[in-house]
Parts: structure tokens; sequence; C-alpha cells
């Protein structure tokens, strides 16, 4: 009888983004050479069960590709990022953007990327702990606020759903004042209406409500 429990588990699809051409091209390299994994053209992003974001810095412009990705597979994918550093408030966005695993840019090697996406493949993270530790007390803190306020899904205005998407992406209220061609005041205006309404703390937090309510 054939022995099932040694049977190879389906390995990860992969697809790799970078901020230049000599690291994506670099990784990509090194990662189709691995039989753990099967690596993907760009062109195939959308069916891909993993992304690997490499970049220096962390923008708005990096949880937008990981915002998109994960619409693109209906939730599906799961992302390993690796960056020199990620704040507080871009590590609650990209967990909810599909975020598995955050690597330390200057301390991981292609191999360690690669054992990455094969756990996260597998459902497991690798995440420092000092950022766990930071990750858990903010969605205490949210799942606290809002059961005490009994907080459930409201239905908000378009323009208001466009502010807080630009918000998730990043950009400050000048920066979407200027893509939604509204006045800085009017920006500010609906950000606090939007957060007094949901009796919310912050923008932040409203940002965090508004994608896991699932109105983002």
């Amino acid at each position: 009888m054939p022995d099932y429990a040694d049977e190879a588990r389906p390995v990860p699809r992969v697809v790799v983004e970078a901020d230049d051409p000599l690291t994506r091209d670099g990784t990509a390299a090194f990662l189709a050479a691995d039989e753990r994994i099967e690596l993907l053209s760009d062109g195939d992003s959308a069916q891909a069960d993993i992304l690997v974001m490499l970049t220096a810095v962390v923008t708005g412009k990096t949880l937008s590709m990981m915002s998109r990705a994960s619409q693109a597979t209906g939730g599906r994918i799961r992302i390993v990022l690796v960056a020199d550093h990620i704040s507080e408030q871009q590590l609650a966005l990209a967990v909810n953007h599909g975020l598995a695993s955050f690597l330390v840019r200057p301390f991981t090697s292609f191999s360690q990327i690669v054992v990455a996406a094969v756990e996260a493949h597998q459902g497991r993270s690798v995440v420092p702990p000092v950022l766990m530790s930071m990750l858990l007390d903010r969605m205490r803190t949210m799942q606290k606020s809002e059961t005490a306020t009994g907080l459930l899904p409201v239905e908000l205005a378009q323009r208001e759903i466009d502010v807080l998407r630009l918000l998730a992406e990043g950009l400050d209220t000048v920066e979407i004042a200027s893509k939604l061609s509204y006045s800085e005041r009017l920006i500010k205006s609906v950000i606090q209406a939007v957060v007094k309404r949901l009796e919310l703390r912050n923008r932040t937090h409203a940002v965090a409500y508004a994608i896991r309510m699932g109105i983002l």
C-alpha cells in the first residue's frame, strides 16, 4: 500500500515583486531553482499562492500592491514581506491585506525567503517577536473598543470610502485631496466625521475597522 503520509504537499505557486529589477530578478532566479516552490511570471500573479515582496521602505505603494494582490486572488494569497522596517500602523494594514511573514531585509538570505514562502503556504508565519507582540496589543485594544461601543457595520458614502481606501494605501490628507480633487479641509472633515460617527479613536482605527467589516 502507498504511504500517503509521505506524499509531497503541493508546492506553493510564488510571484516576486521588488523595488528594483536587480533584486527582483536575483530573488526570482534563486527561487526558480528550488524544487520546493513553483515560480510564476508577473502575468500569472492572479494564480499565485504566495507573493514575495522585497522593499527597503514600506510605503503606501507597497500596501496598495498588497491590497491589489489580495483582491485579485479573492483574499487567498499570502504575502511574505522582506523590508528594513515596518511601522505599527503599516503592520496592522498589511496583515489585513494577507501578510503572513515579515523578514528583516539586512538579515535575510534567499534560503530564508524560500522557507518563509513554504511555511506561509502551510499556514505558518515568520514574524519577529517584537512585531507580533505589537500587533497583538493593537488588535486586543481595537477589539475591546469595538465590544464596548457595540460597533456594527454601517453604510458609508462613496466619498468616505474613497478617502478611507487612500488612507489605507498610506496617503496623507494633502495627497488624498490632490488625488480626489477636493480641498484638504474637506478631506479632514470627512475623516473626522467618519471617526466620530463610528465612535472610533482615530483615522487608523477607522481604516482597520472598514477593512475588517468588508467595507474596503
